[in-house]
């Protein structure tokens, strides 16, 4: 991969992340993305960027953890790039799934009325929930983290209903 190619990866994981937590990569997150995308080890991660052994291993732990909750799978140094290319496969898959283009004016969308009413009352009741968690005390990236939506959507309800 050249420059460009990881710096675009660590981006778009910058991004994933923050739509799911509301917080950026910091420095350490984003050598750590680097060096495993490069293929190296964490000691030369740590040397390469005037850091420990203990606080790489650390740093990236807790981001694999964060990515694993995000893609709903183990997400380690051994298995990043497949499995953000299967996350990317799965979302591209459902944002097409049941669209059929008809013509190039006419687009036909074939879930049922009923899928798309489950849709909408699954993440109407989430949104709910929302609420009753910020009375709790939790934060709004909290509670996108938590209820697996999009924290531009919990932002909005939030401010909706204040």
């Amino acid at each position: 991969m050249n420059g460009f190619d990881i710096q675009s990866l660590i981006t778009t994981i910058d991004n994933l992340i923050f739509s799911y937590t509301g917080e950026h990569l910091d420095d350490v997150q984003s050598e750590i993305l680097e060096g495993v995308i490069n293929h190296q080890k964490y000691t030369e991660i740590a040397n390469n960027h005037h850091r420990s052994d203990k606080y790489v291993k650390d740093v990236a732990g807790k981001l694999w953890k964060t990515l694993s909750e995000i893609l709903g799978e183990e997400v380690n140094k051994a298995n990043l790039k497949s499995s953000l290319r299967r996350y990317y496969y799965n979302v591209a898959k459902d944002n097409v799934f049941g669209i059929q283009q008809i013509s190039e004016r006419n687009i036909c969308n074939n879930w049922s009325e009923n899928a798309l009413q489950k849709l909408n009352y699954d993440e109407e009741y989430k949104l709910e929930i929302a609420q009753e968690l910020i009375k709790e005390g939790l934060t709004v990236e909290q509670i996108s983290r938590v209820l697996k939506l999009p924290l531009e959507l919990v932002k909005d309800h939030v401010n909706e209903d204040k």
